[in-house]
């Protein structure tokens, strides 16, 4: 592809899949990712769309909107249970969505008029996906520390697969779904072509379906920064107590791992056990990764250490 055509189908691509500028993910080799601190640039996801790097979108800005909204059902027959959620939004609701291969399954996109309040899109959409049993992004209603839930972009080579996946229509000779076109750039040019923008119904109530747990902010920083001093923090605070706010613990302090990027298959047996006592620490059975709390909060919200300590600091790690 010439360079100049890379460069417009970018600016074309950009225009329908991308909402937040403000930084961006990269997958990497294990199929999880990792937060870039820099704006998103068209060169970037010029690079994605030619396979170099692999990109990850987040959905809210920090003024709480969203432009789409993805259903994400990644169990055996997902993509046939998405696509008859596509049929059950277009009679009932009139909206047309995209049909998104997957590594596992299969995203649905739902495309906005405008940004939109994340609390309107999920009380309007959540419904769909406790019937589907799929998870919807993004995942929470407003942000709150770090970046929110990311989706990975569409037509990128998938790390752990070394493909990409096109997006899907029915065949209406078959019934049969079928790839929309064989190449990234047709599949983009498609995608342009067949979207359609869905405006949330006036009739939805801000009732979310799954309330978010109330949680009281973690206690602020009471020793300066320092040597040993993310050591002292950890120790002044009831790990078990502290992150049994995000996570459910039973009595050993086992519960599901939080950090679902590194599950390929979703944590269906918990793996994630919290430790207190003179070490207290966290492990992944499944990651094998360990760390204490502060770890914790930096990959909980995407946070680099000196963002996590800023935020201890002043008291805004929730």
């Amino acid at each position: 592809m010439h360079p100049t055509e890379l460069t417009d189908l970018a600016a074309l691509y950009a225009s329908v899949f991308v909402h937040c500028w403000d930084s961006y993910a990269v997958q990497q080799s294990d199929g999880s990712y990792r937060r870039v601190h820099e704006p998103l640039s068209l060169q970037h996801l010029e690079a994605h769309l030619a396979g170099y790097v692999t990109l990850g979108t987040y959905l809210l800005t920090p003024d709480n909107t969203c432009s789409f909204a993805v259903f994400d059902d990644d169990q055996p027959g997902g993509l046939v249970r998405l696509a008859q959620l596509a049929a059950e939004l277009e009679q009932h609701e009139g909206v047309r969505t995209l049909l998104e291969m997957s590594r596992r399954a299969g995203h649905l996109w739902v495309h906005l008029v405008e940004p939109t309040a994340a609390d309107r899109v999920r009380a309007w959409l959540v419904p769909y996906a406790l019937q589907l049993g799929c998870e919807l992004y993004p995942k929470q209603d407003q942000l709150r520390s770090g970046p929110g839930s990311l989706i990975r972009l569409p037509l990128g080579i998938h790390r752990q697969t070394g493909r990409w996946y096109p997006f899907l229509t029915s065949d209406p000779a078959t019934g049969q779904l079928v790839p929309v076109a064989t190449t990234q750039q047709d599949c983009c040019q498609w995608v342009a072509h067949s979207l359609s923008r869905a405006a949330v119904s006036a009739h939805v109530h801000l009732q979310p379906a799954h309330p978010e747990p109330v949680m009281t902010p973690v206690e602020p920083v009471l020793v300066p920064p320092g040597r040993g001093a993310i050591r002292a923090w950890c120790q002044s605070q009831d790990i078990r107590q502290v992150i049994g706010r995000y996570v459910s613990l039973d009595h050993r302090g086992l519960g599901s791992c939080p950090f679902q990027g590194h599950h390929r298959h979703g944590d269906r047996r918990p793996s994630f056990q919290v430790f207190g006592g003179h070490d207290p620490h966290w492990y992944c059975y499944t990651w094998r990764r360990a760390g204490n709390l502060f770890d914790f909060f930096c990959e909980y919200y995407g946070l680099s250490v000196h963002e996590a300590w800023q935020r201890l600091q002043e008291g805004r790690l929730e």
